[in-house]
């Protein structure tokens, strides 16, 4: 059972060689964009302690603005060099530096094993009362994403300019990270070479990564096969934010209770002491 995993990261270095040394199994590989925004040092750090390791591949560097474009090209870019350097994985997961596995690779691998053919990510139709404006307001207006800047164009959503949804999709949303199996990565590999014209429209789509692969998904004939769940553990700050709680050791029961496969997010300039005590409860 071959686990490719796809980790986007731009910040607590060591948190992140931690992650993939802690996922690292004699059927994993890994594909790590570092956010080129990042101060070098931290790609450095990784560079030093992971870049010798045959089964990790680092990505070329681009910027990614939150709700950009850029985390999806990441993701893309990933995927790509999975099929370039011809790994068969029965399994792609996609996450971000600050995740954690909450589950040993021994019980990843049997849970992947029961459930090989599937794919879990989260979704719903749109519009969706949980997203505001049902999420339409993220795909018919024009989003740009400049360093710290979100642009919106029309301003207004009463303006009768709006943008189309590609013909023949209904759109859907939901968590940006996903555990797909390897037929799913295929189709996502070979849909966006064969569909120029659907990415170029995600471009300008706000937080893209939680519309476009779910979309691509969910219209296509695997649609049966995929399971409405990302196997995070997550807790929220508020009704109100966008970013999740960092997980502390006050959390610890709670994440080994869970069956969830992963949780986010941790923050070893935080705490520390969580990830410690999941290594030795847990164990590899």
């Amino acid at each position: 059972m071959h686990i490719s995993y796809i980790i986007s990261a731009y910040k607590n270095p060591t948190q992140l060689v931690r992650l993939v040394r802690r996922l690292n199994f004699d059927t994993t590989s890994f594909y790590l964009h570092i956010d080129k925004r990042s101060p070098s040092v931290v790609y450095d750090v990784v560079r030093e302690q992971l870049g010798n390791l045959p089964n990790v591949h680092l990505l070329s560097r681009h910027s990614c603005h939150w709700g950009g474009f850029g985390h999806v090209q990441a993701t893309l870019k990933g995927i790509r060099t999975i099929f370039d350097t011809q790994t068969a994985p029965d399994f792609v997961v996609l996450l971000t530096g600050q995740d954690y596995p909450i589950k040993s690779n021994d019980q990843i691998q049997a849970f992947f094993q029961q459930n090989k053919g599937k794919s879990f990510i989260e979704y719903f139709p749109l519009p969706d009362k949980s997203w505001r404006n049902g999420g339409i307001d993220r795909i018919e207006r024009w989003h740009i994403h400049y360093r710290s800047r979100h642009f919106v164009f029309p301003r207004k959503r009463s303006s009768i300019v709006r943008r189309h949804f590609p013909a023949g999709f209904q759109p859907y949303g939901g968590s940006g990270y996903w555990c797909l199996s390897r037929e799913c990565a295929v189709l996502i590999h070979d849909f966006v070479q064969l569909h120029p014209g659907f990415v170029n429209f995600f471009r300008y789509v706000n937080i893209p990564d939680e519309i476009m692969f779910q979309t691509i998904l969910l219209n296509s004939r695997y649609k049966d096969r995929i399971v409405n769940d990302n196997l995070r553990f997550i807790e929220w700050s508020g009704p109100n934010t966008r970013s999740p709680a960092v997980l502390c050791k006050e959390d610890f029961e709670k994440l080994t209770h869970s069956p969830k496969l992963y949780a986010r997010k941790f923050d070893v300039n935080i705490d520390a002491d969580v990830l410690d005590r999941l290594d030795s409860v847990i164990g590899l």
